[in-house]
């Protein structure tokens, strides 16, 4: 009897954390050294939920993984090689209206953050940050929203 309580109890336990959401983090930036320390933020915060984060260095990529991930939230620099961080911003929202996008800029050119936000952007972000606020801002935006189902994998 004491191994079946014992068992049904750790079952429980085992159910309940498989239901946990797995909340995804999508960081686009063309500078390796910005997007490790963003991680490294990201992977010390004591969330609620497990935070799986990705990590791409442009904008091409950064559509490709919106589109194959299905993130929770993207924290995206504005000024990049190729696709810059504006562009990008307009494709997700076309792909992926209602997904948090946090813009991050080393410009001070306040035309092109009060464009960010014109398109959709949740917030923006200057270079140099603060942990603290990276920390508050993805928070904030995660809590407000609930997970987003992974996308199906064909044939599975």
């Amino acid at each position: 009897m004491a191994n079946r309580v014992a068992r049904d109890s750790a079952s429980r336990v085992y159910s309940d954390l498989r239901t946990v959401a797995t909340r995804r983090i999508l960081i686009v930036d063309d500078e390796a050294e910005v997007r490790k320390l963003l991680a490294d933020i990201l992977r010390a915060m004591r969330y609620a939920e497990p935070l799986e984060i990705e990590e791409v260095p442009g904008g091409r990529e950064g559509l490709d993984a919106v589109v194959r991930q299905r993130p929770d939230l993207v924290l995206l620099d504005l000024q990049m090689p190729r696709l810059d961080g504006l562009a990008l911003l307009k494709q997700i929202r076309e792909v992926e209206p209602r997904l948090p996008v946090i813009v991050i800029s080393g410009t001070q050119e306040n035309k092109m953050s009060s464009e960010a936000l014109r398109h959709g952007a949740v917030a923006y972000l200057p270079k140099p940050f603060d942990p603290r606020h990276v920390e508050m801002l993805v928070t904030m935006f995660l809590d407000s929203t609930k997970p987003r189902p992974p996308k199906p994998v064909p044939g599975v």
